[in-house]
């Protein structure tokens, strides 16, 4: 559950980003939805790596049902903004799978787009809130 709630709004996110990279405007509709689909689904693997690696701090699988404890909540986040930060670097470096357009702001040290960054803060929140929430929904109605 929690991989498809991630999967679509990655998927949401990847087109509103779309004007801050290289040709991604001018390219065919079909290609920009393929280009985010693909991008969205490894967005999504990210976020279940990064859900794996809070679960095995906190010795909780479930831990997103429960209190949030710092401990989980900055485990996923910091490896999934990890992954995310080497992951950029090597696409936009050495990978040359894609780069930035002019209108896409960069973090000074890093050289990671904002918008990649701020994917990583605030699509997980939004996830987490709503897989809890449906999952205490389908829970209500099994009982």
């Amino acid at each position: 559950m929690f991989w498809s709630v991630s999967f679509f709004l990655h998927f949401f996110w990847e087109m509103i980003q779309v004007p801050f990279f290289e040709g991604m405007t001018e390219a065919p509709h079909g290609a920009v939805i393929w280009l985010c689909t693909r991008a969205a689904v490894g967005d999504a693997n990210i976020a279940l790596f990064a859900y794996g690696v809070a679960a095995l701090a906190v010795r909780n699988l479930f831990w997103i049902q429960g209190p949030w404890r710092s401990l989980a909540l900055g485990s996923f986040l910091a490896a999934g903004l990890l992954v995310t930060v080497l992951f950029e670097a090597w696409a936009t470096g050495a990978g040359e799978r894609w780069q930035y357009s002019e209108s896409m702001p960069v973090l000074p040290l890093l050289g990671t787009g904002v918008t990649p960054i701020l994917q990583w803060v605030l699509i997980p929140l939004v996830s987490f809130y709503s897989t809890r929430w449906m999952y205490r929904g389908w829970l209500k109605k099994e009982q």
